[in-house]
């Protein structure tokens, strides 16, 4: 895949992951139930919320929006007890399913027959919040609740999650306390600006779930079928050393294929600070050309630069001068 491919592949995966299902409303009397949330801390709040994502049953229709761009999917979530379980169904466009179990991920593309089958880089999708504890969240955010209102016909409590540096958005977010899930999310930039909003249109929660709803939509017999291998790395070991921003924890570092081509690959080191997640993508031997200019998709920066013949992209739900100072740090040691 070309570098300029790439990062504009990066950025709309990343945008699109954000977005989640949408469903039909709770019945009237879940959604009248009382809220349960009174004296619940900010750890309390965010941990449920975690929870709710990874634990409960929900089906439903996810609206994105940013900008004049409007996508929906339709997901389905189930959890048996030990593993999550999912199938999201893009509703917009070109058709598109993905089916997850664990951290094992299928990528259906009826159009050309093909199967994707990779695993899941660590970072949370809507309704999901996260990939660190709770505490750590609270070291760099300030969580603040609010009022009720309804999302999807369901009373809500709103919480907003205010930066406490330039390094990170805001958020801001509505919560059904009785399950913790969440039905909408609100990316916040300066002077709490909405870039981006994800948010049920509709939702069922805590119903049974039947095994039909997460087959695949579309037999695979005859599809060419592409597995994705990637493999645990030590980016110090191989002579890479990447310093993240305050408040930004390494969540895996791994070398992965790029597209079809068997023979290229790439480091990918993920970092995260609770909420938001950047990626580092090193290509060494990568052909050099033009500088590719940075890119902005909704709340998602990419910026691409050279470290000897190794080609760094950072590309993460993060303010355009975090990637960059990101991508900036990348140094390469000499006689590793």
């Amino acid at each position: 895949m070309e570098r300029g491919r790439l990062m504009s592949a990066l950025l709309v995966g990343t945008a699109f992951c954000l977005a989640g299902p949408v469903a039909r409303g709770l019945d009237a009397a879940h959604g009248s139930r009382a809220l349960t949330d009174e004296g619940r801390s900010a750890i309390e709040w965010l941990r449920a919320v975690r929870i709710a994502a990874q634990r409960a049953n929900y089906t439903g229709t996810i609206l994105y929006q940013h900008g004049n761009e409007v996508r929906s999917s339709h997901i389905v979530h189930f959890f048996d007890g030990a593993t999550p379980r999912e199938r999201v169904l893009t509703l917009d466009g070109r058709p598109r399913e993905f089916i997850r179990r664990g951290d094992e991920v299928q990528c259906l593309y009826p159009k050309s027959h093909r199967l994707v089958i990779e695993r899941a880089v660590p970072r949370a999708t809507f309704p999901a919040l996260g990939e660190i504890d709770a505490s750590r969240v609270l070291e760099h955010y300030l969580l603040t609740a609010g009022d009720v209102e309804r999302v999807a016909g369901i009373d809500c409590r709103v919480l907003q999650l205010k930066p406490r540096d330039a390094l990170r958005y805001g958020y801001k977010l509505w919560v059904e306390p009785n399950s913790g899930l969440l039905l909408k999310i609100q990316v916040l930039g300066q002077d709490d600006a909405v870039i981006e909003q994800v948010a049920f249109s509709d939702v069922r929660i805590g119903e049974s779930i039947s095994a039909a709803e997460l087959k695949p939509s579309w037999s695979t017999a005859g599809w060419e079928v592409v597995r994705h291998a990637s493999h645990q790395i030590e980016l110090s070991k191989q002579g890479w050393s990447i310093t993240a921003p305050e408040g930004f924890r390494m969540l895996t570092e791994v070398e992965r294929k790029l597209g079809n081509d068997s023979t290229r690959a790439a480091l990918q080191a993920v970092y995260s600070d609770g909420l938001a997640t950047v990626s580092v993508f090193i290509e060494p031997g990568a052909a050099s050309g033009d500088p590719e200019p940075p890119q902005h998709h909704g709340p998602s920066s990419a910026f691409m630069r050279r470290v000897g013949d190794a080609r760094v992209t950072v590309v993460g739900e993060v303010p355009p001068m975090t990637a960059r100072s990101i991508a900036d740090s990348v140094r390469f040691v000499a006689g590793h």
